[in-house]
């Protein structure tokens, strides 16, 4: 009985082996198909680069037009209150003594707008593509508040 039993389970392995073993070409395709995966892989890798590229591009070349409009703004409200001191200058020559001081303050006020957008606008150079959108705000908002006090 032990002689029998030995002989199937020798058999049965053997069996098992023949018929579960991989053939040459059933390598040769699990090999090519591993190679395909791989340059699908490799290709979808060098895509993904080229879009990321190209999105910085256009990231960067909306930022440079945002940074053109915006300094064009600023040096316009810049211009503007230029002539507004210059106005007060011409204002305060045919004023009287308590017209000129306030012509005086309003010329401090304009000055230091002046300044403060000047200085806004050096800051931009130190601003990272991050802090963009907040700087751009900020300036505008500025940029907003000075032309409603020109007005006034």
């Amino acid at each position: 009985m032990k002689k029998v039993t030995y002989l199937v389970a020798a058999m049965l392995t053997v069996g098992l082996l023949t018929f579960s073993g991989c053939s040459e070409k059933t390598k040769d395709s699990a090999k090519e198909t591993v190679e395909g995966a791989k340059d699908d892989l490799d290709e979808s890798v060098e895509e993904a680069k080229a879009d990321i590229k190209e999105a910085g591009k256009d990231f960067e070349a909306e930022i440079s037009e945002d940074k053109n409009e915006l300094k064009a703004s600023v040096d316009k409200a810049v211009q503007d209150i230029d002539n507004k001191i210059a106005e007060a200058d011409e204002k305060m020559k045919k004023a009287t003594a308590q017209e000129k001081e306030k012509w005086e303050v309003r010329k401090k006020e304009l000055s230091q707008e002046r300044d403060e957008l000047k200085a806004s606008w050096n800051d931009v150079k130190a601003e990272t593509a991050d802090q963009w959108k907040d700087f751009k705000t900020s300036t505008q908002s500025k940029l907003d508040r000075i032309k409603a006090d020109l007005k006034n």
